[in-house]
């Protein structure tokens, strides 16, 4: 295995024991190694952070119906662009069954899925969690699932936003409930969520788990026509799918 395919399997989690020792005996003897697998984590670091500064605008502005991402060109050393555009793409998933024909929907939902992180209330690490939205998406980033839905219900319908929603079907996804995420995901999207193209995404996910292949291609068409968000990812699955 080269270095752009070791670089994308510690990425996706998807070394093996032995290509994981190679990695790390590469990080430890090669300083260019080790300066591009700094670099892509900065890289990732400071995508999210773009991320959460995009939402906020598009949140405190919802009249502004058409979102479109921003393009960013990255100056990347030239040996490591292709892991850095599977990567950014969201392609690298896809690379755990490229030769491989037998793979279940099983497979392609544990390859595709991650949940979506905290991207609409950072959580500032120090401070006081006085309300109990900080409080909610602190439990959100620590997994603590009971935690989350015990705070949701202390709040009131104004309190409420509607991505409480999206954020609760992607709680549901982890616990394996997909017949509780699937409609939370569908009104959310029926609603016109600033989040629709990532509730889109998942509500894909979720049927595939569910083994409603049918109704996720469909979701993956959906999501293909909105040009935005994973947009390259899903058409791979759909292929895969087909």
């Amino acid at each position: 295995m080269d270095k752009n395919e070791l670089i994308i399997g510690y990425f996706e989690n998807s070394l093996s024991p032995n290509q994981l020792m190679e990695f790390e005996n590469l990080l430890k003897t090669d300083a260019d190694f080790a300066a591009e697998v700094a670099f892509q984590k900065e890289l990732q670091t400071s995508l999210k952070k773009e991320e959460r500064r995009e939402l906020k605008s598009m949140f405190s502005d919802l009249g502004e119906k058409e979102v479109r991402p921003k393009i960013k060109v990255f100056q990347l050393r030239p040996w490591l662009a292709a892991a850095s555009i599977a990567l950014l793409v969201g392609l690298g998933s896809w690379f755990l069954f490229f030769n491989s024909p037998d793979f279940n929907t099983d497979e392609l939902y544990a390859a595709n899925f991650t949940p979506y992180d905290n991207v609409v209330h950072p959580i500032e690490r120090g401070n006081e969690l006085e309300d109990l939205k900080t409080q909610m998406f602190s439990a959100y980033e620590v997994q603590d699932y009971d935690m989350w839905f015990a705070l949701l219900a202390q709040l009131t319908t104004e309190q409420k936003d509607d991505y409480f929603d999206f954020y609760s079907a992607i709680i549901y996804m982890q616990l394996d409930n997909h017949e509780k995420a699937i409609p939370l995901l569908q009104g959310y999207i029926n609603n016109n969520g600033e989040l629709d193209d990532r509730a889109t995404w998942y509500l894909a996910l979720s049927h595939l788990k569910q083994g409603e292949t049918k109704e996720s291609k469909e979701a993956l068409r959906m999501l293909i026509e909105m040009e935005s968000f994973k947009k390259k990812t899903a058409q791979k699955l759909l292929k895969d799918l087909n």
